[in-house]
């Protein structure tokens, strides 16, 4: 039988599928991390594991058993596939599983942005009601006719770009090609410049790689209408934080909302000061049924694996040869 290790401790009900084929697992309390020495104690005598969290070379070259490494969720950044490829170790993700979750949560806060909703909440609790039940009054945006910019259209966006024309929006992408199943739909393939110069909202889901790396600049987000929003649910790195915060500072923008970070557990504090601004901890994959079949998804890899059956979503296929 097989010795696995989990990272953190992530809801478990999908991993049954290896407790019935008598499996050990080894996974810390629910929302606890294995610290750096109990990943280094564990990983000599893994076979498999699912990181939940960075994992770096050293944890890599201590896993000298490891015939798998499962990336929990679609972004793979914090994993270091080189080395892994270098080792000889398979590593796969499960970005199926993220799609639809990560796909609502830059819906809601699209949807929040155009309607205020945060803003609102606050004055609704905070406000004298003579004052706030005036119309004519912190009128929100609609979605109806606005365009809608697509930076990745993968997975993600392209959900998120089905819900901008179900919603009647105009809906521009990025891509490294074009693809022809979104133009067939009516979305447009154009680059990066012109997506900026003529979108209303702005959803970021190209994963973070050295060509994605800063690509949403100062520069590009000089581009931006005044009316204008910006929506990051991919990862921090992509976008120039200090720009973002400086045109959310000076109003040149309508706002932003986030759910990754640069240097994330931590968020910039200048964050924090802006009204403008809405914030979410890296949320997107979070919610009970998602977490499960990200588990069940990993499940499935891994017994692959073991019985000697194809792998899905390789990401360094050359160790394979």
């Amino acid at each position: 039988m097989a010795t696995i290790v989990i990272s953190f401790g992530v809801p478990a009900d999908g991993f049954r599928a290896l407790y019935e084929k008598g499996h050990t697992i080894h996974i810390p309390p629910a929302g606890v991390r294995f610290t750096r020495e109990e990943m280094l104690k564990l990983l000599p005598d893994a076979d498999a594991v699912l990181a939940c969290t960075a994992f770096p070379r050293e944890f890599v070259a201590a896993g000298k058993k490891l015939k798998l490494i499962v990336c929990y969720g679609a972004g793979y950044d914090s994993i270091d596939v080189s080395a892994a490829t270098e080792y000889g170790i398979p590593v796969v993700n499960i970005p199926d599983t993220v799609t639809a979750a990560t796909a609502e949560l830059a819906i809601t806060h699209m949807m929040s942005l155009a309607r205020r909703i945060r803003e609102l909440d606050t004055l609704v609790r905070t406000m004298d009601p003579g004052e706030l039940f005036v119309m004519g009054r912190r009128m929100g945006t609609l979605l109806q006719g606005a365009t809608l910019g697509i930076v990745g259209m993968g997975r993600i966006g392209g959900k998120v770009a089905d819900f901008g024309r179900l919603m009647g929006m105009r809906v521009l992408y990025t891509a490294r090609t074009p693809k022809p199943e979104r133009d067939c739909l009516g979305d447009l393939h154009v680059d990066l410049e012109t997506l900026m110069k003529e979108s209303d909202f702005i959803s970021l889901h190209c994963p973070h790689t050295p060509e994605t790396h800063g690509m949403i600049s100062r520069d590009m987000i000089a581009l931006m209408k005044p009316s204008a929003f910006l929506i990051n649910t991919a990862r921090g790195p992509v976008l120039d934080e200090n720009a973002l915060i400086d045109a959310l500072r000076e109003k040149r923008i309508a706002g932003a909302a986030l759910d990754v970070y640069t240097g994330e557990p931590r968020v910039n504090p200048a964050f924090f000061e802006l009204r403008n601004v809405q914030l979410t901890p890296h949320s997107g994959s979070n919610t009970l049924a998602t977490r499960n079949q990200m588990a069940e998804a990993a499940s499935e890899q891994m017994l692959a694996v073991f019985e000697r059956m194809p792998l899905k979503n390789l990401l360094n296929p050359e160790v394979l040869r």
